[in-house]
């Protein structure tokens, strides 16, 4: 991330990010879904943004040279509107909040604001008077987040996010007929098989083993799937490549998952990340949800409870929360509103340039 050099065109940034990519992988890079990625990125403008995270790390901070300032933050680094979701903690609590820490970083804590509130804009095609509101809704939950950090538990409160998020049951059955459905993998390697091994565990029978196509950034990288039953039911493990997070390629890859542990989380006993690997439970209720689907005070409530979820990701460091707090106060509201019509912009030319050159 640097200020004050352009960065490169768009389709120098994705030929350097894919060969960086696949330098990663080796033989593991997984050509085809680097392919459907690219189907999915020219689509529609929203799928690009989530699938180019590294790009906003290039241009982020020349765009709009405001959201370079403040205090750093351990950040979500990729935050968005589809990057939350449900799990269950040690307690078998329900709880919601950030579950993809695959781009986490030390970073500008206005960044993951931005991204989120930009997120928010381009999956509705919001005008910028909506922009303004979701952004002063983020900087309410943000603010709130800081103040009284805690995680989103949906056990006694918040039912109204509980139902945005819990799947019906048409979906449960979905989502386990979809794991069965799969074609078998009968060459998982090494590291994955033992990562999924050790994740079902020693008591649990026959296992399956497939390859999963899901989310968007991380498309090309290697996915296997678990799924076994037990005790009567079925249970899914899923273990996929872990990269250096885009914000910092230089870096090794496991340290973004500490996030995901961090103070004032209730973090989900079956999540692992080591050895340039990251393992999940698979659930029904872990799954993104459509915002054009819901009116805009419900969009309005939800992108503030996204970013509330941020602020208590960056309070982990109290002194990193004492110095974002200030500089919330100090410097106002309208430069949010402001970074987000700027980064609305430059994702739509970035948008258009990459249709016209990657087909």
């Amino acid at each position: 991330m640097n200020a004050t050099l352009p960065p490169p065109d768009i389709t120098q940034s994705i030929a350097s990010f894919e060969a960086w990519m696949a330098d990663q992988l080796g033989v593991l890079l997984v050509a085809d879904e680097l392919r459907f990625k690219h189907e999915q990125m020219r689509a529609d403008v929203f799928l690009f943004l989530r699938g180019s995270c590294w790009r906003w790390a290039e241009t982020a901070a020349f765009a709009c040279p405001t959201l370079g300032l403040g205090p750093v933050a351990a950040s979500v680094g990729d935050a968005h509107v589809g990057n939350f979701g449900v799990w269950r903690d040690g307690e078998g609590r329900l709880v919601w909040g950030v579950n993809d820490f695959d781009e986490a970083a030390t970073i500008p804590y206005r960044m993951d604001l931005a991204r989120l509130v930009t997120s928010a804009a381009l999956a509705r095609g919001d005008e910028d008077a909506d922009q303004a509101d979701i952004a002063e809704a983020a900087l309410d939950g943000y603010a709130a987040g800081l103040a009284d950090p805690r995680p989103w538990v949906l056990e006694q409160d918040h039912g109204w996010l509980r139902d945005l998020f819990s799947s019906s049951d048409k979906q449960r059955i979905r989502f386990w007929a979809k794991l069965r459905d799969a074609a078998p993998e009968q060459h998982v390697p090494s590291a994955y098989h033992r990562a999924l091994d050790a994740a079902v565990g020693p008591s649990v029978g026959a296992t399956a083993f497939s390859r999963r196509r899901a989310g968007v950034g991380s498309l090309g990288r290697p996915r296997f799937v678990a799924l076994a039953d037990d005790v009567g039911g079925p249970i899914a493990r899923e273990a996929k490549a872990l990269l250096p997070s885009c914000w910092d390629r230089g870096a090794a890859a496991g340290p973004q998952y500490a996030l995901a542990i961090s103070r004032y989380r209730a973090p989900d006993p079956f999540l692992h990340a080591g050895d340039g690997i990251v393992v999940r439970r698979l659930a029904p209720n872990s799954r993104k949800i459509d915002l054009g689907a819901h009116k805009r005070r419900v969009r309005r409530r939800l992108i503030g409870a996204m970013a509330r979820d941020i602020g208590a990701i960056h309070a982990a460091d109290a002194a990193s929360c004492a110095a974002i707090s200030a500089h919330l106060a100090d410097h106002g509201r309208q430069w949010l509103a402001q970074a987000v019509r700027i980064m609305v912009d430059t994702t739509r030319r970035d948008w258009l340039g990459y249709r016209a050159a990657v087909r």
